[in-house]
């Protein structure tokens, strides 16, 4: 290491000078970490680009399950009040005629007698039973107690029990439990046990059988184990019986209202995506602003360095090819017919949603009364169009790929090009993790890295070569002063 010494004997500031002189030696490097630092601002354009396609196709999964594209709805007239009907994406268009006999009951069995305690939570089970067993059996479980166990953690370790299948409670005031099965239907409850007879009365002799459920569907009689049963897509649920000569109609329709709402939450995640894109490719760049160098940010203040640096960053990605030609097809997946299965041909114009003016660079607006219109006479037709898949191709769309498959396909692609391109993470919602450690923008910033280290030990090496020279130049002043000295006292 070479000493560095101050410039006593010539007078001269040799800090100062040698950083002056090492300022231009620096130029090749600062020009070298500006090259890097638009390449990683480049990148993050890229990834933010993915990010914004990533979060697009899980909102068109999501827009592509059937109970949000095909969406149906149950309505209940008639005896209304005797059950609720709800659809499900399985249902089918239909009307259902229904009539309730009998409503599902479960098991129930209660104390023949009992034991009166003031606090069954600090009345142990030692208080009120002699026998020698240590456990009961309830359903297909054994329900193992000891003396210190109350009767309320008895009644919570029956409770807590999934085999024993019932549902325990304790009346205090009379000392007697009823157990009920959980599940309706034609179902035993069996039990045993010294403790349950002895203390408290409970016998399987007294269980009282559950009931199934008897419905007439259509003219069909059907017994149902629950009051909640599933029947041609659609979920009922009976809240009481049938008045004499009278019935509950459920007609599955399909619901409009839920149908417009997807649409037009696609349309505007449509529009939000291709929002950002195009804001992307046509920023505007300008070259006259670099990063900043660390020297440079010493005589700038906070807002004029984000002022600068909003300038350098922008137009990362103008006109970039990736981002232009993903535009493009996605453009192209809009507004292409779709091939139906019966070979017509349908496209977004004709439900209502169109194009604005080429300044508005793609974005689509919706005719909500012609939507309406189109869901309402044809609403097989609008959900093909949106949600019908191709699958005999994964990874380019077909004539036959409804808008939401054909958007994902272009999507992934645009993802692979991006993650080529930048290491992007193609498939995760989680962008901090998992980016693809090969890409063409990573190579670049490990080839600066090397040659920005490399140009950093040149750059040390010339400093330390300076400071070599002044300490050599000092060390020869000092003897030519100490030499003129001593030849001046000689003839003074």
């Amino acid at each position: 290491m070479t000493m560095r010494i101050s410039g006593l004997a010539s007078g001269m500031d040799i800090d100062s000078m040698v950083k002056k002189l090492m300022t231009a030696k620096s130029i090749p490097l600062n020009k070298l970490n500006q090259q890097k630092q638009l390449t990683e601002w480049k990148r993050d354009g890229y990834r933010q680009v993915s990010t914004k396609l990533v979060t697009f196709n899980e909102k068109l999964t999501n827009f592509s399950f059937s109970s949000a594209i095909d969406s149906k709805k149950a309505t209940v007239t008639g005896a209304s009040n005797v059950l609720t009907a709800t659809a499900t994406g399985a249902s089918v268009n239909s009307v259902l005629n229904v009539k309730v006999t009998n409503l599902a009951t479960a098991s129930n069995v209660v104390s023949s007698g009992g034991t009166v305690v003031a606090s069954p939570g600090t009345t142990k089970l030692s208080d009120i039973y002699t026998g020698n067993e240590n456990s009961i059996t309830v359903g297909s479980d054994t329900i193992n107690f000891t003396s210190d166990d109350t009767i309320d953690s008895l009644i919570s370790k029956i409770n807590g029990s999934t085999k024993a299948g019932v549902t325990a409670v304790y009346d205090a005031s009379s000392g007697k439990i009823s157990l009920t099965n959980k599940n309706t239907g034609n179902n035993d409850i069996t039990l045993s046990g010294e403790l349950l007879e002895q203390s408290f009365g409970l016998k399987t002799a007294n269980v009282v059988k559950g009931k199934n459920a008897i419905v007439e569907i259509n003219g069909l009689t059907t017994e149902q184990t629950s009051n909640r049963f599933t029947v041609n897509g659609v979920e009922i649920s009976l809240n009481g019986t049938t008045p004499t000569g009278q019935s509950t109609q459920i007609e599955v329709s399909q619901d409009v209202d839920a149908m417009v709402n997807t649409i037009k939450s696609f349309v505007e995640a449509y529009n939000d995506t291709l929002s950002t894109l195009n804001q992307k490719t046509s920023e505007e760049r300008y070259r006259k602003y670099l990063p900043l160098t660390s020297d440079q940010r010493k005589d700038m203040k906070e807002d004029e360095i984000t002022l600068w640096e909003s300038k350098a960053k922008s137009g990362m990605l103008k006109n970039d090819s990736i981002v232009d030609k993903t535009l493009s097809d996605m453009r192209s997946a809009i507004i292409t017919d779709v091939v139906l299965p019966s070979g017509e041909k349908i496209n977004l114009t004709q439900i209502g949603i169109t194009t604005g003016t080429y300044s508005e660079k793609g974005k689509l607006y919706v005719d909500e009364k012609k939507l309406r219109a189109a869901l309402e006479t044809t609403p097989e037709n609008v959900t093909a169009l949106f949600g019908q898949t191709d699958t005999s191709s994964s990874t380019n769309y077909t004539g036959s790929d409804g808008i939401f498959s054909r958007l994902k396909k272009t999507n992934q692609g645009a993802l692979q090009s991006l993650a080529d391109k930048a290491g992007t993470s193609k498939v995760s919602s989680d962008l901090t993790a998992a980016f693809q450690p090969k890409s063409q923008i990573g190579d670049q910033l490990s080839d600066y890295d090397k040659r920005i280290d490399a140009l950093q030990d040149r750059l040390t090496m010339i400093e330390t070569r300076y400071y070599q020279q002044f300490t050599a130049m000092e060390t020869a002043m000092n003897k030519y002063n100490s030499t003129s000295s001593s030849l001046s006292s000689m003839f003074s």
